[in-house]
């Protein structure tokens, strides 16, 4: 499978996960309600590129959690920021800056 390239696509938050997991939104994301006892949580999106395939990630807010793969998150909702990339197997890549995906 080759690489997406998308135009920037704005992130949308969902308070629940199993809505975001219906609705399928472009781009969408849901955050685990509460860290684990290392502040760890999961941020679940939607491929930026429309495919409508859901993936978690690690994240830590704040910080980017020991376990490896891992991702730091900025804590927002509405405009997170993650660090690094974030490559969906080989199939999209690109950056979530301030709300909004990017390919490289």
């Amino acid at each position: 499978m080759s690489e997406v390239k998308t135009e920037p696509v704005t992130a949308t938050y969902f308070d629940d996960w199993h809505k975001q997991r219906t609705a399928k939104v472009a781009g969408s994301i849901s955050v685990s309600p509460f860290p684990d006892e290392d502040g760890n949580q999961y941020l679940s999106y939607c491929c930026p590129c429309g495919c409508g395939r859901l993936a978690p990630l690690l994240v830590g807010n704040g910080f980017k959690p020991a376990e490896s793969p891992s991702w730091q998150w900025n804590g927002s909702r509405e405009k997170p920021t993650l660090t690094p990339s974030i490559n969906h197997i080989g199939h999209w890549h690109g950056y979530l800056t301030d709300g909004v995906w990017r390919s490289c």
